[in-house]
């Protein structure tokens, strides 16, 4: 008895290409990373990642920098179709201006201080998670036309500020934050240090293609 094959219409669908597949996965995860924040509407997701000191600063922070990264590059075409956004470039000349917002976003939330005011009062909470989703898109938009010499003094910088950070966190002998225990502060203080490693590796990277 001869099995049957089944015959299409139109002949055999075609299977999606492996650029295809990982096109689609990119931007699924961008589309992910951009809708991240949302969690923070849920008192119980806040509440662990506000929890700690370590977990606000390592881990929100970079995904509400990444949300806001992410949902450049989704508006990216469209924002080019814009001729009164192209026209916003000059604002931030050969990238300059994303860089040194993202440093002083950086630079702001650094000071323990800074963290007590956002746990304490709403408006400074909105007004941290626009910061770092605004450093983030800012920060996607100025990448391309950033010269890879004011790319490395961003990240550089950057990295410096969280070693130093790190390292006065670690050394203080009392808690500097009113909202967390000492040890929490020793552990962000070391996440930060590894952190600023890190990046640090990510910017003699882009220095060796800069001056090669």
């Amino acid at each position: 008895m001869k099995a049957r094959t089944r015959t299409w219409p139109f002949g055999a669908p075609a299977l999606p290409s492996r650029e295809a597949l990982r096109r689609a996965g990119a931007l699924a995860f961008l589309w992910l990373l951009a809708l991240l924040p949302a969690a923070l509407a849920f008192d119980g997701w806040r509440h662990t990642l506000e929890g700690r000191m370590s977990l606000h600063m390592l881990v929100e922070f970079p995904f509400l920098f990444g949300a806001g990264w992410a949902a450049q590059r989704l508006l990216a075409r469209r924002m080019r179709a814009r001729p009164w956004l192209r026209g916003l470039a000059w604002v931030d000349w050969r990238g300059w201006g994303g860089a040194l917002f993202a440093t002083l976003v950086a630079l702001a939330w650094m000071i323990p201080s800074a963290l007590d005011a956002a746990l304490l009062s709403a408006p400074v909470d909105a007004v941290k998670i626009a910061s770092w989703w605004a450093a983030g898109f800012w920060l996607a938009a100025s990448w391309r036309r950033m010269d890879g010499e004011v790319a490395l003094f961003a990240l550089g910088n950057i990295a410096w500020m969280m070693a130093t950070a790190g390292m006065l966190y670690q050394q203080a002998p009392q808690a500097l934050c009113v909202n967390y225990l000492r040890n929490d502060q020793l552990d962000a203080g070391i996440g930060l240090v590894v952190a600023a490693g890190l990046l640090g590796v990510v910017a003699l990277r882009r220095a060796l293609v800069v001056f090669r």
